[in-house]
């Protein structure tokens, strides 16, 4: 004969994910073999808590909330105690705990751990899509991207575009300027305010590429001749002049986390 069946319903403000674990946590250590489970998330107001009453009234669940906002959390407590269910009031115990701890009230804002998960998703994609259009390798999708870097080689193309991603979760493309070679036709036909040039001192370059060439074993390359580099630097700079649009940024002599900071302010006009 199959056992009657326990519900446990699991209510939250955000996606339910703390309720679960917890809940979980404590079912492994029993043994019974019918418990049925009920999610309800994003739960923000009391007409949601009185629908799930008057289906708890039936099941006689287990409640096990994780509610944020201090009202609603009170009202769930105070409607499932009339019909006389068992409440485990996550938040609300152990809110109080850290009240207590730091002796100041918490915020009680619904969805703030969501709002954070939200925001590590969004960098955990713009960091693909940045490493995807990295140093020329891809000319698709540029319209997604939120910044298109372009400039010489050894002009922090790269090391700028992972820290724009990872720190502001910005998509970020970049390309390198070679003379002689054509820039993609992409990069033409999205909007010109997003894309970056890259700019540097020729001197400076010539002793970052001086230093690269010799960890490669390349003393006899061109890569690093001065005569090359102030040829190079000059012809980025009137690519840079042909589009009045292109904000561009001096790097010479920059870390990466000031060049980020300078170009998301004056592209979005906010702080990184």
């Amino acid at each position: 004969m199959e056992a009657e069946p326990k519900y446990i319903y699991l209510i939250s403000d955000g996606t339910g994910e703390t309720a679960t674990k917890i809940a979980r946590a404590f079912l492994v250590q029993f043994k019974y073999p019918n418990i049925v489970e009920r999610k309800f998330i994003e739960v923000r107001d009391k007409e949601k808590i009185d629908e799930i009453v008057r289906k708890a009234e039936d099941e006689r669940p287990l409640v096990i909330l994780t509610i944020a906002d201090k009202d609603l959390r009170d009202y769930a407590n105070d409607r499932f105690g009339q019909i006389n269910l068992i409440v485990l009031d996550l938040f609300g115990y152990y809110i109080s705990k850290f009240e207590e701890f730091f002796g100041q009230k918490a915020r009680n804002v619904s969805g703030l751990l969501h709002r954070i998960s939200d925001r590590y998703f969004e960098k955990i994609k713009a960091i693909e899509y940045t490493v995807e259009h990295d140093d020329n390798r891809s000319s698709r999708n540029l319209d997604d991207a939120d910044i298109i870097l372009v400039g010489l080689s050894r002009t922090s193309k790269t090391p700028l575009s992972i820290y724009l991603a990872q720190e502001g979760g910005y998509k970020v493309a970049n390309f390198a300027i070679v003379k002689g070679e054509k820039l993609p036709d992409a990069l033409f036909k999205v909007d010109q305010k997003k894309i970056v040039g890259l700019t540097i001192d020729p001197m400076r370059l010539y002793e970052i590429r001086k230093q690269r060439a010799k960890k490669l074993g390349l003393s006899n390359s061109s890569y690093a001749s001065l005569s090359r580099i102030y040829e190079e630097v000059e012809y980025a700079n009137s690519i840079f002049r042909q589009h009045p649009q292109w904000l561009v940024v001096d790097v010479t002599n920059r870390s990466v986390e000031e060049t980020a900071s300078e170009i998301v302010s004056k592209l979005f006009g906010r702080k990184l």
